[in-house]
Parts: structure tokens; C-alpha cells; sequence
């Protein structure tokens, strides 16, 4: 504020700061320790204010029903937990071990998950509309799809409708297994944090 208003000299990390912010952008001081985004300065705030909600009502009232994948800052290090958890389980060396998915038919938006967190204070099913915690592996949502959509009645991935850019995918299920059903068709698609669509999501 000081800087703001000239009484005292404005560094050369302020006036970064400060540009960006007119500019409406993440300034680089906070974007080289954060998570890689694309987002406008207000979108990162919000998206931020989201990651928040989620990892505190998960330290408070316990693992949720799904989790927000792209609430995650690296997402590798929660896919490997998901794998070690499941190794220890059934006394299975982890490197056996592969993920498989299985597409459910609900679709979660997490700023619905936190308003329901807002009202309630805690972790509520409600958010989570009709999904049960699976025996085996966990529950994810906050993908989307590049050039494409889930078609949740046919239960597989098709052209997107005119004029739809990104759609959500419906929540999936991350399944560790020792081998992999030959009987159900899959498709290996890429998997990127942001739309530049650079490096590659995988276990550490």
C-alpha cells in the first residue's frame, strides 16, 4: 500500500506484483511456487479458495466421498497413495500393479461441493449425491475432455455436440488391478494438468 501511494520506492518484485494485478494476471512471484494454471488472476483466487475447502474439510471430518483430482497440487504423489494403499491391503508388490477405471453416471462440480461444505460446516453425503466410497480404489472427479464427450447412456466417449468445448467428465472410479479386463474396450488417452497439454500425469 505503502508502494501504491509513492511513499516509498517501489522494487522491482512490487511493480511486478502490481502490473499484474491490473493486468489481471498471476503475478510470476506467486505462479513459480504454485500449481501450473492458465487461469485469470479472479479464476486462480476462486480455484484457489476451492483447493482450500477441499483439503480442509478432508483434515477435519476425513477422507471425502470423491476426490477433487484437480484440486490436488501433484496429482502423481495422490495416484501413487491410491496404489500403496491398495498394495498393503492385499500384500501385493506395487509394481504389479496398474490402474483401471470404470466410469460412474454421476457428475460432481466442486463448487457445489463447497457450497454444500459452507452451509453444513463439514463433510455432508449430500454433495456427493448417491455414490458410495468403493471397497476397492477411490473415486475421482474434475476431468475433462479435449475434442470429445462421455455419452453417460451409452457409456462411452464420442464427438462433442456443436459448440462445446472441454465437457466434464462424469465422476470415475480409479481402480488398482494385477491385470486388466480384455473384455471391456478402452481408450489410453492422455492425461494434463492444463490445456497446453505438456507432460504426462503418472505414478512416481
Amino acid at each position: 500500500q505503502l508502494a501504491i501511494k509513492g511513499l516509498v520506492v517501489m522494487s522491482d518484485q512490487l511493480e511486478e506484483v502490481y502490473s499484474s494485478f491490473l493486468n489481471n494476471q498471476v503475478p510470476k512471484l506467486w505462479s513459480r511456487v504454485a500449481y501450473p494454471s492458465l487461469k485469470s488472476l479472479g479464476s486462480w483466487i476462486r480455484d484457489l479458495e476451492l483447493k482450500l475447502d477441499f483439503i480442509y474439510i478432508w483434515l477435519k471430518w476425513g477422507q471425502p466421498t470423491s476426490f477433487w483430482l484437480s484440486g490436488f497440487f501433484f496429482p502423481q504423489g495422490f495416484m501413487t497413495g491410491c496404489l500403496q494403499t491398495h498394495a498393503r491391503k492385499y500384500n501385493t508388490p506395487i509394481d504389479e500393479l496398474m490402474v483401471d477405471f470404470i466410469v460412474q453416471k454421476t457428475y460432481i462440480d466442486q463448487e457445489t461441493v463447497e457450497m454444500v461444505h459452507r452451509e453444513s460446516d463439514r463433510e455432508n453425503e449430500r454433495a456427493y449425491k448417491e455414490l458410495v466410497t468403493p471397497k476397492d480404489g477411490v473415486l475421482v472427479h474434475g476431468l475433462f475432455v479435449d475434442a470429445g464427450r462421455f455419452d453417460e447412456k451409452a457409456g462411452y466417449l464420442c464427438d462433442p455436440k456443436p459448440g462445446e468445448i472441454n465437457p466434464p467428465l462424469p465422476v470415475m472410479q480409479l481402480l488398482p488391478v494385477t491385470r486388466m479386463d480384455r473384455t471391456r474396450l478402452r481408450y489410453a488417452a492422455p492425461l494434463y494438468k492444463t490445456s497446453v497439454r505438456a507432460g504426462t500425469l503418472s505414478t512416481t
